[in-house]
């Protein structure tokens, strides 16, 4: 069988390779992260010849500072996505990898068709900022920005990034994003431009859907001082955890037009997600249902495996689960298996790290998960937030709050602010600054009316001030959605650090009316 142009083949596998996909020959199919891409596309790139380990972080980690973990995780993804493929790929102890397959043909363009299929994680392409006029040092700022913007996004299971040496290539040729989408096998272009006016300096980005070139989003950012890396990293961020789930909402809105047979497991994910955060305890369950149907259909997809644990921790924290001690073993278990496929997923590290204090109270292995999450994604904020709330209930308030605070400037325009709200409340109520913790709770109320513990903190933080019938509605709220709710046995399992604290809580939720 011939490639297909884009394609190589190693094996029974087809690799495609603008969107990153490996297909085997049992169809079953794995959306490779970009640095297992790329060492495998080296790999192939020297077929039959040993690549040493130096080559490889020469390659594909340059100019950063990586260690051997980062290599073995990118060979298990590749032997897995590979499967019976996998004994192409051989270990030399010491030494490096040698792939048996034979040599890359050469690659001559991508097909229109290499788009994506229905229910696959969508695939965007970040395109090189394009600026008026000569200016060297707006030129290197631009480029800073976009490699910062797909640095980020690639630390994400979706969406799918296109490589920026792939967009680089192009950016000579000022396509319009159907034209580019086309080019690059992706559903989804990220463009923008760089004008200067003295020493301000504006940047306008946009988000378009490369089958209809329709424009979904549009932002600008004004910057002053473009020296040095940290205003670079800090726009890339913003810009990256703004992308990521606005094309998600891209993705839901497509999905409503899609006929029930073309809904595949990502769309169930997305579609689930948006059921979750309703807060609403029918959705919930549904919610539910379709995240195990979606782990079913893909059972390799990390993410989904993830939100399954968020899922399980959310019951447990609505107070919604029947049997508590099953909930957070199946928990346990879907953050086992979604790290197991993928030892480097950020967020289900930093989940991880954030239940190890919430649900166990064994604050050190927290930490441990929280450096190593952050080590992977710096600039995710979500993963970000997922590290605050330990930080509060160990007694580090304030911590709490910058960890909180960090998240938000990183998605300031973040679809689910209640959550990065609640979590700035804990962090200021912690750090017995009440007035603060209330103000952040009752943001997050007026956000989501059913998010069961913003209303017990801001409930709590109500009560220290004496404001305690404005904590009435809030209340009344927690009674409707846990109807058996008692403080007592829920404060004596908190994740409070110091048991004085503990009480002092648990005393304050009885003063704002809740049952002991």
């Amino acid at each position: 069988m011939a490639a297909a142009l884009g394609e190589r083949r190693i094996g029974n596998c087809a690799l495609d390779i603008e969107r990153g996909i490996l297909r085997r020959g049992d169809g079953a199919a794995t959306t490779l992260r970009p640095k297992t891409l790329t060492l495998l596309l080296l790999l192939h790139d020297r077929a039959g010849h040993l690549v040493g380990r130096t080559e490889i972080l020469d390659t594909v980690w340059p100019e950063v500072t990586v260690t051997d973990d980062s290599i073995t995780q990118c060979i298990v993804e590749i032997r897995r996505a590979l499967g019976d493929d996998g004994t192409l790929l051989k270990t030399v102890p010491r030494r490096g990898y040698l792939l048996e397959a034979p040599p890359p043909a050469t690659r001559t363009g991508v097909p229109a068709e290499a788009r994506g299929q229905p229910g696959s994680a969508p695939v965007v392409a970040v395109m090189p900022f394009r600026q008026f006029g000569p200016d060297a040092d707006l030129a290197t700022f631009g480029h800073g920005v976009l490699e910062g913007v797909v640095g980020a996004l690639a630390t994400l299971r979706e969406p799918v990034v296109i490589s920026s040496n792939s967009t680089l290539r192009l950016a000579a040729e000022a396509l319009d994003p159907r034209e580019a989408g086309m080019r690059l096998g992706a559903g989804y272009v990220a463009s923008g431009t760089l004008r200067r006016a003295g020493e301000r300096i504006r940047l306008t980005v946009e988000l378009a859907e490369a089958g209809s070139g329709a424009v979904l989003w549009q932002r600008p950012f004004d910057v002053t001082g473009i020296d040095g890396f940290e205003t670079q990293d800090r726009i890339a961020a913003v810009i990256a955890n703004t992308l990521a789930p606005r094309v998600q909402a891209a993705e839901l809105a497509r999905l409503r037009r899609l006929r029930p047979s073309d809904i595949g497991a990502y769309h169930l994910l997305i579609q689930a997600r948006r059921l979750v955060f309703s807060m609403q305890r029918e959705a919930f369950e549904q919610a539910g249902a379709m995240l195990r149907h979606a782990a079913a259909a893909d059972p390799d997809f990390s993410t989904t495996h993830a939100d399954i644990a968020a899922w399980y921790g959310l019951r447990l924290g609505q107070g919604w689960s029947p049997d508590r001690g099953a909930d957070a073993r199946a928990l346990e278990d879907a953050l086992d298996t979604a790290l197991a496929q993928d030892a480097g997923n950020a967020r289900a590290l930093a989940m991880r790290g954030h239940n190890e204090a919430i649900l166990h109270r064994r604050y050190g292995e927290a930490m441990d998960l929280f450096e190593r999450a952050l080590n992977v994604a710096p600039n995710d904020a979500e993963t970000m937030l997922w590290t605050s709330p330990a930080f509060s209930w160990m007694g580090d308030g304030r911590e709490g709050v910058r960890r909180a605070e960090r998240a938000m400037a990183l998605s300031p325009d973040d679809p689910l602010a209640f959550r990065y709200e609640h979590f700035r409340s804990i962090g200021h109520y912690v750090a017995e600054e009440h007035e603060a913790a209330a103000e952040w709770g009752l943001r997050s109320w007026r956000s989501n009316p059913n998010y069961i513990s913003n209303l017990r903190v801001t409930s709590a933080a109500l009560a220290a001030l004496g404001r305690v019938e404005e904590a009435t509605p809030l209340v009344r709220r927690v009674m409707e959605l846990e109807p058996g709710f008692r403080v007592k046995p829920m404060v004596a399992r908190h994740a409070f650090r110091e048991e004085a604290a503990r009480e002092r809580y648990g005393q304050r939720l009885v003063e704002a009316g809740l049952p002991a």
